[in-house]
């Protein structure tokens, strides 16, 4: 007979409570079974579902000052955002703040990854070194690779701290541009007058820019951006393409499949 429901909660809690990383579901059913083989994998990803509703109900009797979220593919506990004042104050310390540059930046790369540095100065129209430097240091984003064309160009993507960082289970909750930009006037007013934004609206609001270059609000500025850099990555394809063999007559040789 496998743990009860309220031993598995007990054992969640205590995986969470000393994690410094989001733990995944996969990994608290593999450690919960190797200790005790009896337990289904149904009954601890149950038990999850019931530890994550019972931090959300604002009736409980204990622990009001704690969250269990889900955050970048795993479960991690956090404080009550009404409590950071008080948190930021006892550890002496100011919330974590990007430079617009940075801002900017990291969401071009949330929105477009994988791209390269190149693809990010065509659309800030700056040179994008410091602030990628700057990302790189906090880890919210990584290097993926290298682009197969001229220069070989690194590429960059966000990472798990991105998605710690601001909150979020994956890249699917990112909002849309046109989420952003298509906010009425009141709703923008209270966005605006947040004197602490989220982290996530601040990702919002600097990937905004890239909808304000231009005054059609179906994202012509961003579109024309995005096609100026597909251009300039086909035009760079078609130099290094080898040139098509030519038949007796000046013409492209015909392929021995080709109909007759």
């Amino acid at each position: 007979m496998g743990l009860a429901s309220d031993r598995l909660r007990s054992v969640i809690e205590s995986i969470l409570l000393i994690s410094p990383d989001p733990v995944p579901v996969g990994r608290l059913v593999e450690v919960i079974r190797i200790e005790d083989p009896a337990t289904e994998e149904s009954a601890v990803r149950e038990a999850v579902s019931q530890l994550l509703a019972d931090y959300q109900s604002p009736d409980r009797a204990v622990a009001q000052g704690l969250r269990v979220e889900e955050v970048a593919g795993g479960l991690q506990f956090r404080t009550t955002p009404d409590n950071a004042p008080f948190v930021r104050r006892f550890l002496a310390a100011k919330p974590q703040r990007l430079t617009k540059a940075s801002l900017e930046t990291l969401s071009i790369i949330a929105y477009r990854q994988p791209c390269t540095k190149p693809e990010v100065e065509s659309i800030r129209g700056v040179d994008a070194g410091a602030a990628l430097k700057n990302l790189l240091d906090r880890e919210l984003i990584k290097i993926l690779g290298k682009r197969e064309e001229v220069g070989r160009p690194i590429v960059y993507g966000t990472t798990p701290q991105f998605l710690e960082f601001f909150g979020l289970k994956s890249l699917a909750e990112l909002p849309t541009l046109r989420e952003f930009h298509e906010l009425d006037e009141e709703h923008q007013s209270r966005v605006d007058a947040l004197e602490q934004p989220t982290p996530i609206e601040e990702l919002a609001a600097a990937a905004s820019f890239l909808v304000e270059q231009g005054e059609d609000e179906d994202l012509e500025a961003l579109d024309q951006a995005v096609h100026a850099v597909d251009q300039a990555k086909q035009k760079t394809e078609d130099t290094l393409a080898p040139p098509a063999a030519e038949g007796p007559g000046g013409g492209p040789s015909e392929s021995s499949s080709g109909d007759a």
